[in-house]
């Protein structure tokens, strides 16, 4: 058995070996054939290298410039020919490269160069002139070109031939695709300038603009694109070509958008919002195509940011309307308080104060009344614009609606603290909190600027103080009402609250500039009555006083100046209670003082005047001294007089409970008065009765 087994290995060995060398033989034979082989196909390509040659020069011969000869080629022939001269490129530049031993292959070589220049030149013309047409071959010969393009069409070579040929001889077009570029980027520009002449100031039809302009442009970009997909979408990098030329053009696009739909707020008008946000609906409907075409542009994107610049500029145009219009109404307020208090200062004691002047026509009340209704009609009108930019294409601003709802506050409240800080111009008493209006070159800023400026040389009219301490009271019980509820109802309730708009602080502010210029109209209503108090009394010599005949003309004034308060104060201010919120009865005292604060009523601004101008009156005979009896009866004569012919017919008439403490506040101060008279006096004997009874009715009557 092991016998066997071991005669068994014995031949198996014996078999392997003969296999290995039968292995060997054939290995051997293999390479020899492989070796054949190879130079067979050496043959042919050197042959096919060889007969390329010819058929390069005839086919260069056929695309020359000028030949009157032309072949029956079709376009699988010009294939055939440029494939065939690919297939043994790689031969002649290995073997009949310069310093080749084979002068054959260096001919051969050098006659397929000098041929293939020809047809790449011809094949570059073709598809220059196919991809730019009438803006082909800046430079060129326009017959020359056509003669290029006429030949090769003859040839059977279409536009796609010519294009897949370059691409199979390697030949880049890189160039052939930026002049593409560029020429239909003239093209672009060229449609826009076309569109800018349909353009005027303003846009009469915004849609019908809008849709002209993406008639012309997008019409135009749809055509290069095409023919861009068309031409190089084989070729390296177009791509990212396409994506950058994209880019570049649709930016002069969305610029002149924004001129035609978002022009300057301080030359343009009020574009319709319907028709506004209608034509955004078409830009952005008809950009849309593009966008799939060409995503990586990001057009949506870029629409949505023009339409949110468009809405934003139409809003701040509107507010800027308004703002014009509350400017108007505010100089044209001044100017009618300049006007009625020159009259007042000339009108003379016997002139009424309800005759044919500035108060008789109630000028003031028509200033007022005039600025507020421009404030509420123009808001009115305001809030609806924003209404119709929000109902009209929800769609397009839905992405930012929010921060819309943000932005119309924040302009409101910029409004009125504009408007506020325009009013209190000129007043050096500070509310608290002190209006903040924005840094922007709006007209109420712009007007703010002029009004400061103006100030600082002549001060503002009392009865223009006046005006403004009323609007600032308007503002505070009725405007900011109105436009909270009608924001309430335009936004959803979560954002009413909170961000710029604090209506808190904003009712706080415009109360307390409200106070703040009735306290100025006080002050200067005060010092100008104090001012004649003080200039009387320091003007006579009291040594020199006989025995008193009339009462001085100081009443008369005193008399004419307060019936001119009372009219600014019946135009503007209402017939109220002095309300007095937070006050205890504690306070009386200070109640029925002289400096107590003054509330927006014309019982509480005449009696903040009238005790101002007694308290004056009561310093300046402090300040004197009466040498002779008759000098202290002449200050008593003036002082009753005053008492029951002048001040009498201001003070209030008790139709409200706290009328009887202001009433107590003027006997008071006018009992200090003649306290004080009495003290500066040598001699503070009395007058008779009877004859200071006659003294003060024949000056009564006269």
């Amino acid at each position: 058995m092991l016998k066997q087994c071991e005669d068994v290995r014995v031949r198996a060995r014996a078999a392997q070996r003969l296999s290995e060398r039968a292995h060997e033989r054939l290995s051997a034979r293999r390479e020899t054939a492989e070796r054949l082989r190879g130079a067979r196909g050496l043959a042919r390509a050197l042959s096919s290298a060889l007969r390329t040659a010819p058929a390069l020069e005839e086919l260069a011969r056929a695309m020359g410039r000028g030949q009157a000869q032309r072949i029956d080629a079709s376009e699988e022939d010009v294939r055939g020919v440029i494939l065939n001269y690919v297939e043994v490129r790689e031969v002649l530049d290995a073997l009949g490269g310069e310093g080749s031993d084979a002068k054959a292959l260096r001919r051969a070589k050098r006659r397929c160069d000098d041929a293939l220049k020809v047809i790449v030149d011809r094949l570059k013309e073709r598809a220059r002139t196919s991809a730019l047409g009438d803006d082909a071959a800046s430079g060129d010969d326009e017959t020359t070109t056509s003669s290029s393009k006429r030949d090769l069409i003859e040839l059977g070579v279409s536009d796609e031939m010519c294009l897949e040929l370059l691409a199979v001889l390697r030949v880049s077009q890189v160039e052939l695709r930026d002049d593409f570029l560029k020429s239909r980027k003239q093209r672009l520009a060229s449609k826009l300038e076309s569109a800018k002449t349909l353009m005027t100031n303003e846009v009469a039809n915004p849609k019908a603009f809008m849709s002209e302009l993406n008639q012309l442009f997008l019409g135009e970009f749809t055509a290069a694109l095409d023919a861009f997909e068309k031409m190089f979408a084989e070729a390296d990098d177009s791509r990212r070509a396409l994506v950058k030329f994209t880019k570049e053009a649709f930016v002069d696009y969305f610029v002149l958008v924004r001129e035609a739909y978002a022009p300057d707020a301080d030359v343009a008008g009020l574009m319709n919002p319907k028709q506004l946000m209608s034509a955004m609906g078409t830009m952005a409907a008809d950009l849309a195509s593009v966008h799939r075409a060409v995503p990586e542009a990001a057009l949506g994107d870029r629409a949505m940011e023009t339409v949110e610049r468009i809405v934003r500029s139409r809003v701040g145009v509107a507010f800027a309307s308004l703002e014009r219009d509350l400017v108007r109404e505010v100089n044209a307020t001044y100017e009618a308080a300049k006007s009625a208090s020159a009259e007042a200062a000339n009108r003379q004691p016997s002139v009424d104060a309800s005759s044919e002047t500035s108060f008789g026509k109630k000028l003031l009340l028509q200033r007022f009344i005039a600025l507020s209704d421009t404030l509420l009609t123009s808001v009115h009108s305001l809030l609806h614009d924003v209404e119709s930019l929000m109902d009209e294409r929800p769609i397009l601003i839905s992405s930012w609606r929010e921060e819309f709802a943000y932005m119309v506050r924040g302009h409101f409240a910029s409004l009125i603290h504009a408007l506020v800080a325009l009013l209190i111009v000129g007043c050096p008493i500070s509310p608290d909190p002190a209006p903040n209006p924005t840094p922007l070159r709006t007209p109420l800023a712009v007007a703010i600027a002029t009004a400061t400026t103006m100030v600082s040389k002549t001060p503002p009219p009392p009865s223009f103080s006046l005006v403004c301490a009323r609007m600032c009271a308007f503002l505070n019980t009725s405007a900011m009402k109105h436009i909270a509820e009608a924001l309430g109802k335009m936004f959803p309730a979560a954002m009413v609250t909170g961000g710029d708009f604090n209506l808190d602080d904003t009712h706080l502010m415009c109360e307390s500039a409200s106070n703040a210029l009735l306290t100025w109209y006080v002050e200067q209503s005060a010092h100008r009555v104090g001012f004649m108090i003080r200039k009387s009394l320091t003007a006579a010599d009291w040594s020199k006083v006989r025995e008193p005949r009339e009462v001085r003309p100081l009443a008369d004034f005193i008399s004419n100046f307060l019936s001119s308060v009372e009219s600014e104060c019946e135009q503007v201010l209402d017939v109220g209670e002095i309300d007095r919120d937070g006050v205890a009865s504690s306070n009386a005292d200070a109640i029925e003082g002289a400096f107590a604060p003054v509330t927006s009523t014309q019982s509480s601004v005449m009696c903040a005047v009238i005790k101002r101008a007694l308290k004056t009156y009561i310093e300046c005979v402090r300040c004197q001294t009466f040498p002779t009896k008759f000098a202290y009866q002449q200050l008593a004569v003036d002082v009753r007089f005053l008492a029951e012919h002048v001040l009498l017919r201001f003070t209030p008439s008790g139709q409200f409970a706290l009328d009887a403490r202001e009433t107590r506040a003027v006997k008071t101060l006018l009992d200090e008065l003649r306290a004080a008279a009495a003290q500066r006096s040598f001699d503070p004997s009395p007058m008779d009765t009877a004859v200071m009874d006659r003294i003060i009715a024949g000056s009564a009557s006269s």
